[in-house]
């Protein structure tokens, strides 16, 4: 019940308030003139806190798995630090390459692809741990975490930010390219372990048994899984509409 109710949230965060940030977005960019550096920062801070398919699915899941708030920042950091990598080396590599790359026709590619990885964790920590006690029961290898980070990267925001890039190149320097993806991935981080951290703790408040949130967290991995491919499928057939 606990894992459908989270779920059934996010996918409808997910349909929703995106139309309400992403414009959000595009108007601090334009009026922070020569602060280029601090308007990506705080474009970053907004995408944390829209709730994009690529992010608040895998956070907010790997979240309630954790048995404090340390082993939920260090989820959240892991998984953002993944995000930000790529995104720091692929606005580098925009930089230098203006114009060459279309990376949009990965969306629906990485949706399925995610989707799959989350519903695979997640048959795993349900049936691999099987017969085991609640406190023996893992939270989720970091591994794992920064695998998923590294291929939710390449979702739609990962196309933001070779705009940003695209956008601010030609009136900054090609060599501090990769400080947009860089910047844009600290706000991220921030806001997600802002929106991560007060899910938990409310969650953990109302429910009080650390192991119910743990196996809600698990269902929500694979439920969402099932959405995210879902959603891939559906951007398959409806060119557009991720």
């Amino acid at each position: 019940m606990l894992a459908g109710v989270i779920s059934a949230a996010i996918i409808i965060a997910i349909l929703s308030i995106p139309e309400v940030l992403e414009p959000l977005a595009g108007a601090i960019i334009k009026s922070m003139g020569p602060y280029w550096l601090l308007a990506v920062l705080i474009v970053g801070v907004v995408h944390g806190l829209k709730p994009d398919e690529h992010t608040w699915p895998i956070t907010v899941s790997y979240g309630l798995m954790q048995r404090n708030a340390r082993g939920v920042l260090a989820a959240i950091s892991v998984f953002a630090g993944a995000l930000t990598l790529v995104w720091t080396l692929m606005s580098a590599l925009m930089g230098q390459l203006m114009g060459l790359l279309d990376i949009s026709i990965l969306g629906p590619y990485v949706d399925v692809i995610v989707g799959a990885t989350m519903i695979g964790v997640a048959a795993y920590l349900v049936f691999g741990d099987h017969g085991k006690s609640s406190e023996e029961k893992g939270t989720a290898d970091y591994k794992l975490i920064w695998i998923h980070g590294l291929a939710a990267a390449f979702g739609g925001d990962f196309f933001i930010v070779l705009i940003l890039t695209a956008a601010l190149v030609p009136a900054i320097s090609p060599g501090l390219s990769f400080l947009i993806g860089f910047m844009f991935g600290a706000g991220s981080w921030v806001a997600q372990t802002v929106i991560v951290m007060a899910i938990y703790r409310g969650i953990i408040r109302s429910v009080g048994d650390w192991s119910v949130m743990a196996s809600a967290g698990r269902m929500a991995l694979g439920i969402l899984g099932l959405f995210m491919i879902g959603l891939g499928i559906y951007s398959f057939l409806v060119p557009g509409a991720s």
